[in-house]
């Protein structure tokens, strides 16, 4: 591990044992194409997640038989972002903008894709929010999903818990607190959980075995329809007991907060677009407990994620597979 803790998440690479298999409903379960075309494709459904951890445990849920360490290099226009790349920026040392797969649903197809430009990373530029609108253009999907770990926020939430929302705000209170969009807060279009949405926490059972003894049951899946049910912040900040960084206080609605999130119906503005947006989050590290000092919960925090980070996608990408079938 690294003095940087947005890096160490971002990059930090998992090396769980074989997951339970999960339990889909007949003809359900996901079907990635036994090869994969060279270009990205036209999908009803563009999904997109952040970190190491997460896209290898969504691989595991949503692409069964392909790892994530042979999706497909994503460099589509490189010369527009190379520039407005820093030292910290994961894109400038893997040499492409991220990784892709395909995979089917009940007819619906799906691109999986795992970002590495990042808010906190790259040059103030935002490179992000470009990416964002390329890739919506490109793949022309119904729906859009921004997906993987979080911070949970309230004692109510627990370790591997998901909220899936349609609103995002953004805090913004270090190299972006100056911009027009710092503290905006977002709602998408019309959405509503479907049947296999509200069923879906039955499937995370599986692997609930994992999060113990941090959470005392399986986890549950929240949906927040109409408000900011995720706060995107700027730098490493999570919630504690006595909201030391003003997470909870700055939206309290918010289930989750994480450093990207908002930055899709930024980009979406942006292209004046309309289509359907979620964010399905899991909770990572949950609400941490006061401790003697900042510090010690900061590394509290750290190793809950590289501990518990894995397994608890594994219920946001459950819950992206419902959001699919739901489509």
């Amino acid at each position: 591990m690294s003095d940087d803790p947005i890096l160490d998440r971002i990059t930090y690479v998992a090396s769980p044992e074989a997951m339970a298999p999960i339990p889909w409903p007949e003809k359900l379960g996901p079907q990635p194409p036994a090869e994969m075309p060279d270009a990205l494709p036209q999908a009803d459904v563009l999904v997109v997640t952040w970190t190491a951890a997460e896209a290898h445990a969504l691989a595991d849920v949503l692409t069964p038989g392909h790892s994530s360490r042979v999706w497909t290099r994503y460099t589509d226009d490189w010369t527009k972002y190379e520039h407005q790349l820093t030292w910290r920026s994961p894109a400038k040392f893997s040499k492409c903008l991220g990784l892709w797969a395909l995979t089917e649903i009940d007819g619906k197809h799906a691109v999986l894709f795992k970002s590495d430009l990042h808010l906190s990373t790259d040059a103030v530029s935002l490179p992000v929010r470009q990416l964002w609108a390329q890739l919506v253009e490109a793949v022309k999907p119904k729906l859009v999903i921004t997906t993987g770990t979080a911070g949970g926020i309230g004692e109510h939430t627990q370790l591997g818990d998901v909220c899936a929302t349609n609103g995002a705000k953004f805090n913004c209170q270090k190299a972006f607190r100056g911009e027009p969009f710092a503290q905006q807060a977002f709602i998408g279009g019309q959405w509503a959980p479907g049947k296999q949405m509200k069923a879906c926490a039955g499937l995370m059972a599986a692997n609930a075995a994992k999060l113990r003894p941090v959470a005392d049951r399986d986890p549950q899946l929240t949906t927040a329809v109409g408000k900011a049910g995720v706060e995107t912040i700027d730098f490493f900040g999570f919630a504690d007991a006595t909201d030391s960084y003003g997470v909870a206080k700055n939206d309290p609605d918010a289930h989750t907060e994480e450093m990207d999130d908002a930055t899709l119906p930024l980009a979406l503005d942006d292209i004046k677009s309309d289509v359907t947006w979620l964010s399905i989050r899991n909770a990572s590290d949950p609400q941490v407990a006061h401790m003697q000092s900042l510090k010690a919960e900061k590394a509290w925090a750290e190793q809950i994620y590289e501990k518990y980070g894995y397994w608890t996608t594994i219920g946001s990408a459950i819950a992206c597979w419902a959001a699919i079938a739901d489509l």
